[in-house]
């Protein structure tokens, strides 16, 4: 079917509930540099059918852009960007001169500390690339921009193109001293000796908290951001992001779960886009966006089941 003619104008994403830093404004910078990903550049963009397309409008970067209306469920438009070394990067965004678009619209960079979270008004400087801010980023090839559907107001959220640059060498890792003391050694140590009904426990302390995309912290927490922090406290370190999540540890088996496995959703029909740790006794602990917070429910009442990987 085709899509319906586009009388509107852009395409960003939307974060209703998200954490997000202040809205930026726009520091120009010239697109002549190489490293632009557009919504078009093959295998470089990822969208669902919520997200139309346009080339309505003045500063279009390439053929087109695409938009999608404000939605609590629909996905995120995501740009895969190759990020050569782990580095300190700015990064930019730029959607559209055109009228109908969100004046907050989240923009998620993952970083070498999980996804960060800036809204951007897509009223202003339409056509320009604007800098979301400097992140020290991973070496990796994924999709590492993404912009959010969650937000408030009916307006349009754009997604046209990004792009990536090193500003600086990332800061070397601090190696141990005897400042570390021994509070940091049997922290250490501890990561070893703690067992996946421990890391139950630790995940049930946060049943409760509201879901919120992006969220990393008792404020507002995502499904990745929860795994993500419960583990941090057993010294294991997880990506804020699911589908990376499922790289981690080593694969279990189907019936064959522990409690503390990390276990894994396709909800969608393509790619994973859920975790959640597992509990025991068939159920598991995972923020849901369906209940709006940390919850404890019954495994097989979520669809598509991926797989469990064992990172402990």
């Amino acid at each position: 079917m085709p899509r319906p003619a586009l009388v509107l104008f852009a395409v960003l994403v939307v974060a209703g509930g998200v954490e997000a830093a202040s809205v930026t404004e726009a520091l120009a910078e010239p697109d002549a540099e190489p490293g632009v990903v557009e919504n078009t550049t093959e295998g470089r963009f990822e969208a669902d059918e919520g997200w139309g397309d346009s080339s309505y409008g003045r500063g279009v970067s390439g053929e087109n852009y695409r938009f999608a209306r404000p939605s609590e469920e629909g996905e995120a438009a995501q740009f895969k960007v190759e990020i050569p070394e782990r580095a300190n990067y700015a990064v930019y965004a730029r959607w559209p001169k055109v009228k109908g678009l969100n004046d907050s619209v989240p923009v998620g960079v993952e970083t070498a500390s999980g996804t960060k979270w800036t809204k951007v008004n897509q009223q202003k400087n339409g056509g320009r690339w604007v800098r979301i801010g400097e992140y020290e980023m991973e070496a990796g090839d994924d999709h590492s921009v993404k912009f959010s559907r969650q937000t408030g107001g009916d307006d349009y959220v754009a997604a046209d193109a990004v792009k990536v640059r090193k500003v600086s060498e990332a800061a070397p890792a601090r190696e141990a001293s005897k400042g570390d003391g021994p509070k940091a050694t049997s922290e250490r140590a501890s990561a070893s000796g703690r067992s996946g009904e421990d890391v139950v426990r630790e995940a049930r302390t946060w049943i409760g908290v509201r879901y919120r995309l992006g969220g990393e912290s008792r404020r507002g927490v995502d499904c990745s951001g929860l795994t993500m922090q419960v583990y941090k406290k057993f010294g294991v370190s997880l990506p804020h992001w699911d589908d990376k999540q499922y790289r981690k540890g080593t694969q279990v088996p189907k019936g064959q779960e522990k409690p503390g496995d990390l276990v894994f959703f396709n909800e969608h029909g393509r790619n994973v886009s859920h975790v959640g740790i597992y509990a025991g006794n068939g159920k598991i602990i995972h923020a849901s966006d369906y209940y709006n917070k940390v919850t404890e429910s019954q495994m097989k009442y979520i669809n598509g089941y991926v797989g469990a990987r064992r990172v402990l």
